[in-house]
C-alpha cells in the first residue's frame, strides 16, 4: 500500500539519525558520511541502488551495449555518481545532519506516491498492483504527513524540496514510459535513489 512508503522512509531515517547522533562526536565527518550512506544502502536492501543501475543500463546506446564492455557502463557510472553525491552532501553539511538524514528517506519515498498516482495502466504487472491501489486520498494524506514533518524540521525549504521531488517523479515517469512503454520496480528504485541524492544535495547547498 502506498501509505507505507513514507513510513518505511521514516523508519530508515530514524536509524540514520540515531547513528549520526551516536557517533558524530567520535568519528570524523568524512568517515561518518560514508557510514551513513552505507547504512542507508543496507537498510533499503540495496534495491534503490540496484534500480538505478538497471534503469540507467537500459539507456545505453546500442553501439555501447554491443561492445565488449557494454551493458553496464551507464549503470555503473550512475551508481558511482549518485553515491558520491550523497556522501559528499552529508560530509559538507554544517549542521542539522541528523534532521537532514532523518527526513531524506521520507521525502524520497513520498515521491513514489506522486509517481504512481494515476499511472497504473503504464506499469508492469507487479507495479500495477501497487499503482491501482494508489488513491487520491493516499496522495493527499502522504503529502500532508511528509511535508508537515519536513517543514517542521527543515523550514520553508522543505516545500521547495517537495516541489523538486514532484517534478523529478513526473518527469521520470514520462521519460521512462516514452523509452520503455511500461514502468518497472527497477524504475521505482531509481527514482527513490535519485530522490535521496537530490534531497541531500539541496540540503547541503542551501
Amino acid at each position: 500500500m502506498p501509505l507505507w512508503f513514507p513510513l518505511i522512509g521514516l523508519l530508515i531515517g530514524l536509524i540514520l539519525a540515531a547513528t549520526n547522533y551516536a557517533l558524530v562526536l567520535y568519528i570524523d565527518s568524512a568517515i561518518l558520511s560514508v557510514m551513513i550512506v552505507a547504512l542507508l544502502l543496507v537498510a533499503s536492501g540495496a534495491k534503490p541502488l540496484a534500480g538505478t543501475k538497471f534503469t540507467f543500463d537500459s539507456f545505453e546506446p546500442p553501439t555501447i551495449a554491443a561492445s565488449a564492455h557494454g551493458g553496464e557502463v551507464f549503470g555503473f557510472a550512475a551508481v558511482v555518481i549518485v553515491t558520491l553525491l550523497k556522501v559528499q552532501s552529508i560530509n559538507i553539511m554544517d549542521d542539522k545532519v541528523a534532521a537532514n538524514v532523518f527526513v531524506t528517506p521520507v521525502l524520497a519515498r513520498w515521491a513514489l506516491v506522486v509517481l504512481l498516482y494515476g499511472y497504473h495502466d503504464r506499469c508492469d504487472q507487479t507495479m500495477r498492483l501497487i499503482a491501482e491501489h494508489t488513491r487520491l486520498w493516499h496522495l493527499g494524506a502522504t503529502t500532508l504527513f511528509t511535508l508537515s514533518l519536513a517543514t517542521y524540521l527543515l523550514g520553508r525549504e522543505a516545500l521547495w524540496i517537495g516541489l523538486a521531488l514532484s517534478v523529478l517523479a513526473l518527469l521520470s515517469r514520462a521519460l521512462l514510459h516514452r523509452r520503455h512503454a511500461i514502468l518497472t520496480l527497477d524504475n521505482l528504485g531509481a527514482v527513490t535513489d535519485l530522490g535521496e541524492a537530490l534531497t541531500l544535495v539541496f540540503l547541503a547547498v542551501v
